[in-house]
C-alpha cells in the first residue's frame, strides 16, 4: 500500500479502482472504497482529524508514505480488511512490474464490478465506477 502512494495519484477513486479491478474480493471487502490522506506528520492531530473525517465514509484509509488504518466490527474483521487491501496492492504492483508499467491486458470491468454488487446486494460507491 505504501508503495502505491509513491506512484499513484493520492486519490481515493484512483486507488480504489486499481484495487477493485485486480482482485474480485476487493469490491466485496470494501464496497465504499478506500480513503486517502496525503502525507502528514504521523501521530499528530492533523492526520488524526483527516483520518477521522474520511472514516465517516470509508472503513479503510491509506496514509500516504506511511500505512493503512482500518476499522471493523472486531479485530478479525479489521485485520481481514487490511490483509485484503495489502494483498490487492501487492497484486497490482506485481502486475505492473510484469507488464512494464503499461495498461493491463485483463482486469475486472466496471460492468463486472456492478454484477458482483448486484448479485451480492452490496451498497457500492457508484462514484468510483465509470
Amino acid at each position: 500500500v505504501v508503495a502505491l502512494t509513491s506512484v499513484m495519484p493520492l486519490d481515493a477513486r484512483a486507488i480504489t479502482r486499481a484495487l477493485w479491478k485486480v482482485m474480485t474480493e476487493c469490491i466485496i471487502a470494501f464496497p465504499k472504497g478506500v480513503g486517502v490522506v496525503p502525507w502528514m506528520v504521523p501521530g499528530g492531530s492533523e492526520i488524526a482529524m483527516a483520518t477521522a473525517k474520511l472514516m465517516g465514509t470509508y472503513d479503510a484509509v491509506i496514509w500516504a508514505q506511511h500505512g493503512l488504518f482500518c476499522s471493523g466490527a472486531d479485530f478479525d474483521s479489521a485485520f481481514g480488511l487490511m490483509h485484503t487491501i495489502e494483498k490487492a496492492a501487492d497484486i497490482y504492483v506485481r502486475a505492473r512490474l510484469l507488464n512494464g508499467g503499461g495498461d493491463f491486458a485483463n482486469t475486472i470491468s466496471d460492468d463486472g464490478l456492478r454484477a458482483i454488487a448486484r448479485d451480492l446486494r452490496l451498497d457500492v460507491n457508484e462514484t468510483f465506477l465509470d
